[in-house]
This record gives C-alpha cells, sequence and structure tokens, in this order.
C-alpha cells in the first residue's frame, strides 16, 4: 500500500501547527483531515472513514484525556498519536489504557512523526496495549 491509500485526521487548534501538518503529510501523499477541536474529531470519524487520528492534547470544547475514550469506545482499533506541549503527559496516557500509538513532544520532528506514521500505516505496526 501507498501514502495515498491513508487518510489521517489531524486535530490541533493551533492553526500554524495544523497548517504545518496538513502541509508535510500532503507533501508525503496521505489524505489529510483537519479539526480545531475534539468534537470535529468526533465529527469527522462520523463521516469519515479514517486509518490514523493525531491530536493535540489541550483543544477547545474537548480534552484529549476526554475525547480517546469515546473514540475508543467507536473505533477500537484505531491507531492514535498524541502531540503535546507537555513532555511528561506520555505516561499518563499509557496509564489510563488510552493504547496509544505514540507520543511526541512539541516542537515535533517532523522526520520522526512521519517514520512513525509510515511503519503504523504502510507497515502495519499494531497498536500497542
Amino acid at each position: 500500500m501507498k501514502p495515498s491509500d491513508f487518510t489521517i485526521l489531524v486535530a490541533e487548534d493551533e492553526k500554524a501547527s495544523l497548517f504545518l501538518y496538513l502541509e508535510e503529510l500532503s507533501e508525503e501523499g496521505y489524505r489529510v483531515l483537519t479539526a480545531e477541536n475534539g468534537l470535529q474529531v468526533l465529527g469527522t470519524l462520523e463521516d469519515q472513514k479514517v486509518d490514523l487520528l493525531m491530536t493535540d492534547v489541550k483543544m477547545p470544547d474537548m480534552h484529549a484525556f476526554d475525547m480517546i475514550p469515546l473514540v475508543r469506545a467507536q473505533f477500537p482499533d484505531l491507531p492514535i498519536i498524541v502531540v503535546s506541549a507537555f513532555k511528561g503527559l506520555e505516561d499518563d496516557f499509557h496509564l489510563k489504557g488510552f493504547r496509544i500509538a505514540g507520543f511526541f513532544s512539541k516542537p515535533v520532528e517532523m522526520a520522526l512523526l512521519k517514520e512513525k506514521i509510515r511503519s503504523i500505516l504502510i507497515n502495519r505496526v499494531p497498536v500497542s496495549a
């Protein structure tokens, strides 16, 4: 499979970061959908087939700690990558059993993010329990 076979939903309330992710991932060939908050994520997941969710933690309307359990209830195998300005949160996501596929601290090193996405989607690395 190739990148154009996959759709990534990027949730980020900071417009500059959202634009950067959109540009970088689109250049890789992925179809990229965007959301500016958790409520938009839930709506998009109901309407669109999404292969990977990449989300910021702190967003208006719904924090990732509240959104991810709702996503997991409907899409238990959807890979989720969390991006946060708060470096110490990765363990919190694992301890809560959210089964995230990756965690990146801002500013994100784009090459590492792209490699992680590639390994999840193209190489089909499973989501860890």
